[in-house]
């Protein structure tokens, strides 16, 4: 075996190694999705806007001179004052099968991570849980969705040979609209309910977009604190993620509901799965023909992914979560081109959630796993 050699990256150059080294390890796997590298780019940039809390560095591993895998690691302080620990995240995970490489690049991180006063390392996310994230552990036959992570089935044994330990299970939901809908009894309860709280659902109105944002990441900061590792988003960050999924959002994919005062006590966000289109753009390159393909198909998506779903705490009692579910079930099959959806992720250990799904007809598709190691 030869020796392994693990760099730190610098500069453009070293970025631009860093991003093709997943392309070298799978480009020749048909089921693969490229990343789009302007994306990659963007989130290892110095100017995105996470550097205000976060303190990241990335790493290739070369044998015989040849990029052979690559690692990130990254201290959030926002995220470990915000939950009372000292964490250290470990993400853009790649690797050929071999131990020997894989061993090398977590010793590396696992050393940057104890010099920045980390006490324990998490992964794989890239790189807080406002990220992707989660080492994918089941349902291999189901092609990945948006915004998620795609992982070859020998990742599990190379993290967990190196000393991981589960630390929490991440659930994706699989929607056929021949098959997920809610009972007539369930209906009736929740028209019920909307007539007696005064409920509305209005979707999203793209005029008033930032003010929409705005109130979006308010309830999500609020509906998700109580999560397993979460953490606010802040709002530069808010603003950078809005800007880049306006252009891909549906305006009926994306609604709230709100009570007789107008206050906006849940919301839920589907997007179109340009997974299946990005399949067919193999380099991850928008130029010179990816934005074609991007443009022409993108309406046309049969897939769709339930993004993100939340309620203000002081609501989650009131079956706020089986209207939004009956309510995005109803758009999507209202689509001509959507015939499936993917909800997720949920925590493993949200009983309420993957019940209430699981009552609708949705099949618990996908596992992704969280793991931690202490330092």
């Amino acid at each position: 075996m030869a020796a392994v050699d693990i760099r730190p990256v610098r500069g453009w150059n070293g970025r631009r190694v860093f991003v093709q080294v997943p392309f070298l390890i799978h480009g020749n796997d048909p089921g693969w999705i490229p990343p789009l590298r302007l994306s990659v780019y963007d989130r290892i940039s110095p100017r995105h806007p996470a550097t205000a809390h976060q303190r990241w560095q990335l790493w290739v591993a070369y044998q015989r001179g040849r990029p052979v895998g690559r690692i990130g690691a990254a201290i959030d302080s926002y995220f470990n004052e915000f939950q009372g620990v000292k964490w250290g995240w470990v993400g853009f995970y790649d690797t050929f099968d071999e131990p020997d490489v894989a061993h090398a690049l977590f010793d590396t991180a696992r050393s940057w991570l104890r010099q920045h006063g980390a006490t324990t390392a998490v992964g794989p996310a890239n790189f807080t849980t406002n990220d992707e994230l989660g080492l994918q552990v089941e349902g291999f036959d189901e092609p990945p969705a948006l915004l998620t992570l795609q992982n070859p089935r020998y990742y599990e044994a190379l993290w967990t040979d190196a000393g991981w330990q589960p630390l929490e299970d991440l659930w994706a939901w699989h929607f056929e609209k021949l098959h997920t809908a809610l009972s007539e009894r369930q209906r009736r309860v929740l028209t019920r309910i909307k007539e007696r709280s005064g409920f509305t659902v209005r979707s999203m109105n793209m005029d008033d977009f930032d003010a929409e944002v705005s109130r979006f990441f308010d309830l999500y900061n609020a509906a998700w604190s109580h999560n397993m590792a979460f953490s606010p988003m802040p709002e530069p960050e808010v603003r950078h993620l809005a800007k880049q999924l306006k252009s891909i959002l549906n305006p009926r994919w994306a609604f709230g509901v709100e009570d007789r005062n107008g206050l906006v006590i849940g919301v839920c966000i589907a997007l179109p799965d340009l997974n299946q289109i990005m399949i067919k753009i193999r380099n991850g390159r928008l130029l010179p023909f990816g934005w074609l393909r991007l443009l022409a198909g993108r309406r046309r998506t049969t897939n769709a992914r339930v993004w993100a779903l939340g309620i203000r705490p002081e609501h989650q009692n009131l079956a706020v979560g089986t209207l939004l579910y009956q309510e995005i079930v109803d758009r999507l099959a209202a689509d001509p081109y959507i015939a499936t959806a993917e909800g997720g992720w949920t925590l493993a250990s949200n009983t309420r959630i993957n019940d209430q799904l699981a009552a609708m007809g949705a099949v618990r598709s996908k596992v992704w796993r969280l793991y931690q190691q202490p330092l």
